[in-house]
């Protein structure tokens, strides 16, 4: 039986209403789609269908080789796959017959990247999806690849980075009616793929064909398998100019074109993107990042495997302050009654799940031994049980567990159960940022920046472009400043609520320790954390003082850190009286210091003109819904990712992929409320339309 959410969510689907694909298969394995009572592809030759309804009108070689920076094809229907491996596979004869850059020049060279984003309602679980590839052995290579990164059926933007290829596959679990005006845009080409509109009429509608001409440019390609009537209709008196032509097999007639913007009713582009969302293109020269944290490294990465050089500031060298932790807690916290706070939570879980199986290996800087999030308080109790029953998450995300289960995957002997999610763990930020910073694009330089200055200079035709000094440094066109807590220092004067939290570690050695040792397989986490000891050490911790900047390590809080114990079953409950027995014992840790916001959302995005924004959109102190339809000013190329809190290794990969995707002018690999939720900026509208600026 489906579960009802309460967890407020906009227009889209919630978990409990997302839906996998009901599939018959016949003798021959293919498969048949029983909620649209229709097949999938063609059963004789759906390959030479797709490229020819597809591919071939869309003239994706042709368009490549002009095209530069990213270019975006969105699908609706993702079914199977088969659009997707087919132009893929498409991609890799284009990148084969292009001349190559060489990174070890180290130069700022901008790569082509193809991002595939498609919209599926009902989708294929990753057996099913493997059944069905299985028809095609010549897709094998690329399709094991896609089955490898599948995701959960989870709502939402699945962001799947295939680095090797410069391609990003953006699966969209929910109703095109709701994803479709999630997307940042533009769009260059469409594939209007799905089941027919006489088998899936919600989906064909007029609010489709106009969410599609206000995301296309000048040219967009559209091409589809249908050339009904109301679809062709719907398509020109929005701006597509259509070739209606016979088709292959079974399809009497298919439709393809352009949109050509002075057809039909021209789009408003606010009416798609907000203003503040929407920094102005400029062209990548020099990028900086200050900040060598998990943030800071994380947003190098992102930006360099697009082939832009990259170098980063720090006085402190790779992950300093809260990401020197040598053991990290990494999972969902999620909030029961926020869906935009568990969603973006959700999603940055996954993503950091895809970046740490691609760039570690297991037991060499983290270990994905699950995690356990007990319910050590009859408060946490009904918490966790009032959250999973207004959800309807998959069981390999998380689920309850009893006392007794929670015993048998820790290894101990609990007093309580929890939440478990049985792909999370513990992770080393510092071994992660090393490898990251690997890319031979990007280069460390060990300097802390005290000076951020603009300037201005002119280009080769003599017009006057924005330039960012940093200290000596000169010539960076964007700067991405990725340094927590000193943020503000550089940026005196805009709004950005930060507060500084210091925290302790607590290191108990196993050397040091009587008895036998304990046999801890997975991370607890109660009021503080304990993970699976490493390095002859367990990680205990941490404090949580407000408004404190001693960076001495403190006898108090070693003892707050050993009172969690009491948390983590008899055996940790046994050390713990042990230790209080000692006199005055002195421990080995560390002190660091997270940066959090108000809200408990981190900061990643573009930085605007809050001089100027106040005077322009002062519109929003009366009626948020009527800001002023026009360009806000941004510090030229200037962005921020800090204010993630104790949860950087859930965030920071998600975080990355959206300021590079600002930067490259790519889609977002979230959803368009998410981004705005992220927002730096966020705090100042909040502050005016709540009148206090």
């Amino acid at each position: 039986m489906k579960k009802t959410s309460s967890i407020k969510h906009s227009n889209g689907l919630t978990q409990a209403d997302l839906c996998k694909a009901k599939i018959d298969w016949d003798e021959q394995g293919q498969p048949f789609s029983e909620q649209f009572e229709d097949v999938y592809f063609n059963t004789d030759s759906g390959i030479d269908e797709s490229r020819f309804v597809f591919i071939e009108p869309s003239h994706l070689q042709e368009r490549w080789q002009k095209h530069k920076g990213s270019f975006t094809l969105v699908e609706t229907g993702f079914g199977t796959g088969l659009n997707f491996l087919l132009t893929w596979l498409e991609w890799i004869t284009f990148q084969r017959s292009r001349q190559t850059v060489d990174s070890s020049t180290n130069k700022s060279q901008q790569s082509n990247h193809l991002h595939f984003i498609s919209i599926e309602k009902y989708p294929l679980d990753k057996e099913q999806l493997a059944q069905a590839l299985k028809l095609f052995p010549q897709l094998k290579d690329v399709g094991e690849q896609l089955i490898a990164l599948y995701p959960l059926l989870i709502t939402g933007f699945h962001s799947l980075q295939f680095e090797h290829y410069n391609l990003t596959l953006t699966l969209v679990f929910d109703d095109v009616r709701h994803a479709l005006p999630q997307l940042k845009g533009p769009v260059d080409a469409w594939f209007l793929d799905g089941f027919a509109p006489s088998k899936n009429p919600e989906m064909w509608t007029s609010e489709l064909y106009s969410t599609m001409a206000q995301l296309s440019r000048e040219d967009t390609s559209v091409a589809t398998f249908t050339a009904a009537g109301d679809v062709r209709r719907g398509l020109q008196g929005n701006g597509f100019k259509l070739n209606k032509v016979p088709g292959l097999g079974m399809k009497r007639e298919i439709m393809h074109g352009t949109f050509i913007q002075s057809q039909g009713p021209l789009p408003n582009k606010f009416e798609n993107m907000k203003p503040w969302l929407n920094p102005p293109s400029k062209a990548i020269k020099k990028v900086a990042i200050i900040g060598a944290g998990i943030a800071g490294c994380t947003t190098a990465h992102a930006l360099a495997r697009r082939g832009i050089a990259v170098t980063i500031f720090d006085g402190n060298g790779i992950a300093t302050e809260a990401s020197g932790n040598p053991q990290g807690a990494m999972y969902a916290k999620l909030a029961a009654g926020d869906a935009t706070h568990s969603d973006i939570y959700v999603q940055g879980y996954l993503q950091a799940l895809r970046w740490l199986h691609h760039h570690l290996e297991i037991g060499d800087g983290w270990d994905n031994c699950g995690l356990i999030q007990l319910a050590s308080t009859e408060k946490e109790t009904l918490r966790q049980q009032k959250f999973i029953e207004n959800t309807d998450y998959p069981e390999q995300l998380l689920h309850l567990l009893t006392k007794e289960e929670a015993s048998a995957i820790s290894g101990l002997n609990m007093d309580n159960g929890g939440l478990f999610f049985p792909q999370a763990g513990w992770v080393s930020p510092l071994r992660l940022c090393q490898e990251l910073t690997k890319h031979p694009l990007i280069t460390l330089q060990q300097e802390r920046i005290t000076e951020l200055t603009e300037s201005e200079s002119e280009n080769e035709d003599q017009a006057e472009i924005k330039q960012w000094q940093l200290n000596q440094y000169t010539g960076y066109s964007h700067v991405i400043i990725a340094c927590a807590n000193q943020s503000q220092q550089l940026l005196p004067n805009s709004y950005l609520p930060t507060k500084s939290i210091r925290g302790q570690l607590t290191y108990l050695e196993q050397s040091a320790m009587k008895g036998a040792e304990i046999p801890l397989k997975t991370v607890l986490c109660g009021k503080g954390y304990i993970a699976p000891a490493n390095n002859g050490s367990y990680c205990l911790g941490a404090s949580y003082n407000i408004r404190d900047d001693e960076t001495e390590m403190r006898l108090t809080d070693h003892q707050k850190n050993l009172n969690y114990l009491d948390d983590f079953g008899q055996e940790f409950q046994q050390l713990h009286q042990e230790l209080n027995n000692q006199n005055a014992p002195e421990f080995p840790g560390r002190t660091g210091f997270r940066c959090t916001t108000p809200d408990y959302l981190p900061m990643a995005g573009p930085l605007v003109d809050e001089g100027t924004f106040d005077e322009e959109f002062t519109a929003v102190r009366k009626n948020l819904a009527r800001y002023p339809r026009h360009e806000a000013k941004f510090h030229s190329g200037l962005y921020v990712n800090i204010g993630h809190g104790s949860r950087g290794l859930t965030s920071a990969p998600l975080c990355a992929e959206l300021i590079a995707a600002y930067l490259c002018e790519e889609n977002f690999p979230l959803a368009k409320e998410h981004a705005e939720a992220l927002l730096p900026n966020r705090f100042l509208i909040r502050e005016m339309v709540r009148n206090k600026r």
